[in-house]
């Protein structure tokens, strides 16, 4: 697990539909990783933190930093959507 894979994936992730629509398709954590896997894209949380940040401090342009920040709002909503009610809150599921 590596901040490079997570650099890795950000950027694929922004361009690559067909990698997104794979994700979109799991049905859980497992699976999710199991796709990140085949695709040599294995990362941590925090990893993911980490190169979101770096990645953020390299815009030189609002539309490229607004890009960044759309593709962190998906993965946040998927990866939620596997733990619904993560957020705290008793909504079961993060729709608050």
């Amino acid at each position: 697990m590596t901040i490079g894979n997570a650099l890795s994936f950000i950027e694929r992730g922004i361009h690559d539909t067909q990698l997104r629509r794979r994700l979109n398709g799991t049905s859980g954590v497992v699976e999710c990783e199991k796709v990140l896997g085949e695709e040599n894209l294995v990362f941590s949380a925090h990893d993911f933190d980490e190169a979101f940040h770096h990645r953020l401090t390299q815009c030189q342009e609002e539309e490229e930093a607004d890009r960044i920040k759309e593709f962190r709002m998906w993965w946040d909503l998927l990866t939620q959507s596997f733990n619904p009610g993560a957020c705290g809150h008793q909504c079961n599921g993060c729709g608050c």
